[in-house]
């Protein structure tokens, strides 16, 4: 039991999504807005918009960090998919991505640059190949091409869960596990306080049924497309923000191999001293990589605006 449950928390970090999802339930209309804040965080201003899709861990508030240096110059929307479809029947990607739309569409977005974590990254993949209005350009952190979003042994692993909990001095044993399985997958450590360890563990606590019912969804969710097809389909380019550190969640060899036709569209970063959290672990240098298209922009647009050809003969 001791063997699987570190394993759980080594090894199926990638997948805790279905944890994360589970911690505070999705109120849709609860609100003056149709989506809860936790759910759906929209914040800053201007004339370019980020979304920022969460995959397996930190939910909204995984992103906060990345939001804040983001936000001074643009519209930043964070969106839990994953969290919205805690109780879905439908727990592919594509279905995932069909609800970020609908969330975009509330928001009139289109044309954003999407920013997927770990499994988010497939949602957006499916965002930007069936509705390529929204998207304007993609980038992965620590993620490639991920075929599903099945979860079979992690679902097996997950099963002993609520037992263990349950047990004198269970739950403290499982937090203590999760959060091994945080420090194995970052690089760095410094960003792992008190309160970003409770906001990433506690909600898996809090909702161990719903988090096993949602994780036996996921084992059987199966997707319409291949990979093949949907990177062909793509025409968006893509940044790859990969943490260069050993870690065991990081992407395969034929997940970042799978975007090669993209050719010249395809940009692959190594962040060195960086886990599966680059946007945890060094915020400043991603948020420089998705801003950095946009400060191009606004200096051609000032050089042109300055520049005056001489109108003498």
């Amino acid at each position: 039991m001791v063997r699987t449950m570190t394993w759980f928390a080594a090894r199926g970090l990638s997948i805790l999504a279905c944890a994360l999802a589970a911690g505070l339930p999705a109120t849709l209309g609860a609100q003056s807005t149709p989506y809860d804040s936790t759910v759906v965080s929209v914040s800053g201003d201007g004339p370019s918009t980020f979304v920022l899709i969460t995959g397996i861990v930190g939910s909204v508030p995984g992103f906060r960090r990345l939001a804040s240096q983001l936000q001074p110059s643009s519209r930043v929307i964070i969106i839990d998919p994953y969290r919205i479809h805690i109780d879905s029947s439908d727990v592919t990607f594509t279905a995932l991505a069909r609800t970020v739309d609908a969330v975009l569409d509330h928001y009139g977005v289109d044309s954003a640059r999407v920013v997927g974590h770990a499994h988010g990254a497939g949602v957006a993949l499916r965002l930007a190949v069936n509705s390529p209005r929204r998207v304007s350009a993609l980038y992965f952190l620590d993620a490639g091409v991920l075929a599903d979003n099945r979860t079979k042994l992690l679902s097996s692993s997950l099963k002993l869960a609520p037992l263990i909990a349950r047990l004198p001095g269970g739950r403290g044993f499982v937090r203590g596990r999760l959060v091994k399985g945080l420090r194995q997958n970052a690089g760095r450590q410094d960003w792992l306080d008190s309160t970003t360890l409770r906001a990433y563990t506690e909600p898996f606590l809090s909702q161990l049924s719903r988090v096993v019912a949602m994780a036996g969804r996921l084992s059987h969710a199966r997707e319409p497309d291949s990979t093949l097809t949907l990177v062909e389909r793509l025409a968006v380019p893509v940044t790859l923000l990969l943490g260069a550190a050993p870690h065991p969640t990081a992407p395969d060899s034929g997940q970042v191999a799978a975007l090669a036709p993209l050719g010249s569209r395809l940009r692959i970063e190594r962040l060195e001293g960086v886990g599966h959290f680059p946007h945890e672990e060094a915020t400043a240098t991603v948020a420089a990589f998705l801003l950095a298209p946009l400060q191009t922009a606004a200096l051609r647009g000032q050089t042109r605006f300055v520049y005056k050809p001489s109108l003498t003969p």
